[in-house]
């Protein structure tokens, strides 16, 4: 609902000031985490996705159900369900622990990858857990793959510069993006970059000027210490630049206002109101720490800082909606 109300806002604001960049199309909105476990215990299914890929998504996965990973490689992700994660993304309590096994396959020439996922009671106890998260894990991951991009954008070659026709990207032109990864407040130090990426091309007087996909990076800025189990955490993410082909980077600015007693994502340096869905909750009753969690493919808007000069990457195909 936020963000459809944000998707709103957006539209009146490029009625209003006539902005060259085709915003009219709605950004498909991230992958919804599931409050409803359900399904067997154990599941499997086969990831369109070489086995690096497909452990990064069943990891970002596992966290936005609340796990805390202890073990992490390529083939074996594993970890329990904790109290602050749970709370911090709004999810039914459960101390369930959760096991993913991948396995590299080839389909049809095609790297493909075999997920196996478990849900066991946590903390090494006996019986059969009171939630089964498997089906959900494997739903967010399958989700992941299809809304971001398969490649990891920050390992991408340079090439060289393009000879298409210079655009003038206005000042403020908005751009959609999504966090690349899943991360918790724990997770981010001042100073860190924390990768995401566009939602969608970037169109200017019918030509393609920035790709969707494309690398965007922004920059950790803590306000105060992080307590015990994030209780108190406070910071913010600050959108630095988008990284084009060849390498050229055009400068942003806005900022995610993250606190863990609920956060603030209504704020761009030039009153802009921005929208996306970001989890964050505060259990008053246990006491159980207010720290924030973002999980992976979370819409943002952020903006283009100051007129810039690019040439395009093509032009785009005539009679193609943007």
């Amino acid at each position: 609902m936020n963000a459809m109300r944000g998707l709103e806002k957006i539209l009146t604001l490029c009625l209003m000031i006539g902005c060259a960049v085709a915003c009219a199309r709605a950004v498909e909105p991230g992958c919804a985490v599931s409050t409803s476990p359900g399904g067997e215990q154990a599941a499997t299914r086969v990831l369109a996705a070489p086995l690096p890929r497909a452990h990064e998504v069943v990891a970002d996965a596992m966290q936005a159900m609340g796990v805390f990973l202890f073990r992490d490689t390529e083939e074996l992700v594993e970890g329990e369900r904790t109290a602050e994660r749970v709370v911090a993304l709004g999810l039914p309590h459960g101390d369930e622990a959760i096991r993913a096994e991948l396995t590299p396959l080839t389909q049809g020439g095609d790297a493909r990858t075999q997920v196996r996922v478990e849900t066991r009671r946590g903390s090494n106890k006996k019986g059969t857990p009171k939630h089964f998260w498997s089906a959900p894990v494997l739903d967010q991951a399958g989700c992941l793959l299809g809304l971001l991009s398969l490649d990891d954008p920050s390992h991408r070659p340079k090439i060289g510069p393009s000879d298409g026709p210079e655009l003038h990207v206005a000042d403020a032109t908005q751009i959609a993006v999504r966090s690349r990864r899943f991360f918790f407040d724990t997770d981010l130090k001042p100073q860190k970059l924390v990768p995401f990426e566009t939602a969608e091309d970037v169109v200017i007087n019918d030509s393609l000027a920035v790709a969707a996909g494309s690398l965007v990076m922004a920059s950790v800025g803590l306000d105060s210490d992080i307590g015990p189990f994030g209780r108190g955490a406070k910071g913010e993410l600050i959108f630095r630049y988008l990284v084009l082909p060849d390498g050229t980077r055009l400068p942003l600015r806005g900022f995610i206002d993250l606190k863990g007693k609920g956060a603030n994502l209504n704020k761009l340096e030039k009153g802009l109101v921005i929208a996306s869905s970001i989890a964050s909750r505060t259990d008053f009753a246990s006491g159980t720490g207010s720290g924030f969690a973002v999980p992976a493919g979370t819409l943002f808007y952020t903006q283009v800082d100051g007129e810039q000069k690019i040439h395009a990457a093509r032009a785009r195909d005539k009679g193609k909606k943007p």
